[in-house]
């Protein structure tokens, strides 16, 4: 957008919500679409629990075909992928016509395109939540960094690990590209990848981590436990921005082979896209959670470690498969994941996440003040029904007030490059 246009015209910060540029990856947008709608659904369960404390068991006896929403905090492993891989994207393509990464007019697009929106939700915090004196560690992200008891915001540990992730990889990736060998950068790739599955392994065993999680803090013991040590760490949440990274570099250096491997394979890719998918739906299947179902102590030890890292590698591949190949199963994919009604979701993404704790959490707080006699189901379905369209509808108002002025005041490229970081 050119300066002389005005960052704060609605009607056209109304169009770019709804319509998008020319030649946005739409199977993108459409998967962090899913994405966030995974997390507000797991959200409207998880907020009850901490207003009722009997609702974990109520949890627990869902039938299994609802194990998805209990896993929907998976959504924010979704959301490292696409970072992962828009970011190393922008890097690599960066480097690739100039042989250099300006670090300053980086880092400049990401604090515009992510702190007003929080600095505004920062200020509800202010209002509403406990642990007030913790804000500086939000402001310097790294909350996730502070034992879990301090946590101000507690949801957004994501954006502490997205910033790490934007503050460290940019130098990182810089230095492997000026190496110039492919040998290198797989091994290091490699490396990076069995050293985040080892850590993960080293902190569940030395801190007895044990399957079932404690999701529910009032339900069971080690909840903060499971939060200090292995959800909000960035040593052992990397893993999942890998996948995207590799789907970049192929996508950066390598399209026209890319493409051509797809399209003369068209069949075989056809079908790994079907397996990753189900990998996916196995992995969102599994109750990892629930504190009813008993988990052999080696196995359950090994898909602890490691189920972040096959969900996360099906997810990279089937989002690979969507730009580039066409036939059968993976052309529907595409498609499905292009809807248009999937498109303004995915924008409206990192508002609504920032927002949505917010709004669930006052409905509750109304609900157990005016109703609390309501069933579990009913509440949930209150909560769900009303609490997700007014989360949009708030995220449509600083989305197109806060979020995208600011976008458009950064100058350069008029695309934006959607970037979202969510938690659970």
């Amino acid at each position: 957008m050119s300066n002389s246009e005005d960052p704060f015209a609605l009607r056209k910060n109304l169009g770019l919500l709804l319509s998008p540029l020319p030649g946005q990856m739409r199977p993108v947008d459409g998967l962090r679409a899913i994405s966030i709608l995974l997390v507000l659904a797991i959200h409207c369960v998880w907020i009850l629990a901490v207003f009722d404390e009997g609702a974990a068991r109520f949890f627990y006896q869902a039938p299994f075909w609802l194990n998805w929403v209990f896993n929907g905090e998976l959504g924010v492993d979704v959301f490292f992928v696409i970072s992962g891989f828009l970011i190393s994207s922008i890097l690599m393509s960066e480097y690739q016509s100039s042989g250099n990464i300006r670090f300053g007019h980086f880092y400049k697009r990401r604090f515009m395109r992510l702190m007003p929106a929080y600095l505004l939700a920062m200020g509800f915090g202010l209002l509403l939540l406990p642990n007030k004196e913790y804000i500086w560690s939000n402001l310097l992200y790294i909350n996730n960094l502070l034992p879990a008891s301090t946590h101000f915001m507690p949801w957004t540990w994501s954006l502490a690990i997205e910033e790490q992730f934007y503050f460290l990889f940019p130098l990182l990736l810089l230095w492997l590209l000026r190496r110039r060998s492919v040998g290198f950068l797989a091994v290091v790739m490699t490396v990076a990848v069995v050293a985040s599955l080892l850590i993960r392994y080293l902190v569940i065993k030395y801190h007895q981590l044990p399957l079932p999680i404690c999701w529910y803090e009032n339900a069971c013991e080690g909840f903060f436990d499971v939060i200090d040590h292995i959800y909000v760490k960035p040593w052992t949440r990397f893993g999942s921005f890998l996948p995207g990274i590799f789907a970049a570099y192929f996508h950066v250096y390598h399209p026209e082979a890319l493409r051509n491997c797809f399209r003369r394979n068209g069949p075989l890719i056809a079908w790994l896209s079907f397996f990753s998918l189900l990998v996916v739906a196995l992995v969102l299947s599994i109750p990892v959670n629930n504190q009813l179902v008993s988990f052999p102590s080696s196995l359950g030890t090994f898909y602890y470690m490691s189920f972040r890292h096959l969900f996360t590698i099906a997810i990279g591949f089937l989002l690979i498969s969507s730009l580039y190949c066409e036939y059968g199963f993976c052309g529907w994919l595409a498609r499905g994941l292009s809807a248009r009604w999937l498109y303004p979701i995915g924008q409206l993404a990192y508002s609504t996440y920032l927002f949505h704790p917010f709004v669930i959490g006052a409905l509750y707080g109304a609900l157990f003040q005016l109703a609390a006699e309501l069933p579990t189901l009913q509440k949930i379905a209150i909560a769900t029904l009303v609490g997700v369209p007014l989360s949009l509808l708030i995220a449509t108002a600083v989305y197109l007030f806060v979020e995208r002025p600011f976008m458009n005041m950064r100058g350069g490229r008029r695309r934006e490059v959607p970037v979202m970081p969510v938690s659970s």
